[in-house]
């Protein structure tokens, strides 16, 4: 029994414990970072040339922005002399973006995936439909 309310207690401090996203600052624009596949990372890089102290985006003005992401995502490994598949290889890419239209009030999203070998990117609206395609700026290590 005492098992079970210690249970519940950790539950509830967890719960409790969970960041709960701020509001939107009115009359500004939310850009959230997200990847399809689990083992990827992505995070803030750049925001109209100037590096971005932290994790994510500040919320931006309305109006034209430059952004860039660093985005970390594994690679299937390669098979080795002895025909077994190797370690996953992970590879870190920077991509961005230049998009005119952010509007105040309105979240949007940078999506960051794979394919084969290559990175892709592309801006998503808060309804999901496609805005603008990342560009890959450069890959490798030091990234």
């Amino acid at each position: 029994m005492r098992w079970i309310a210690l249970f519940i207690v950790t539950l509830i401090t967890i719960g409790c414990a969970a960041p709960t996203p701020t509001p939107l600052a009115e009359g500004q624009a939310r850009l959230e970072l997200s990847t399809q596949r689990p083992a990827d990372r992505i995070s803030a890089y750049r925001l109209d040339g100037e590096l971005v102290s932290g994790l994510r985006f500040p919320d931006l003005n309305p109006g034209s922005h430059n952004v860039q992401v660093r985005f970390r995502y594994e690679v299937p490994g390669s098979a080795s002399a002895g025909g077994m598949l190797g370690e996953p290889q992970f590879r870190t890419c920077i991509l961005g973006i230049d998009y005119a239209d952010f509007n105040a009030g309105d979240t949007y999203h940078f999506v960051a995936d794979r394919l084969g070998i290559r990175p892709a990117g592309w801006l998503e609206s808060a309804d999901n439909q496609r805005l603008a395609r990342a560009s890959i700026i450069r890959c490798g290590p030091g990234v």
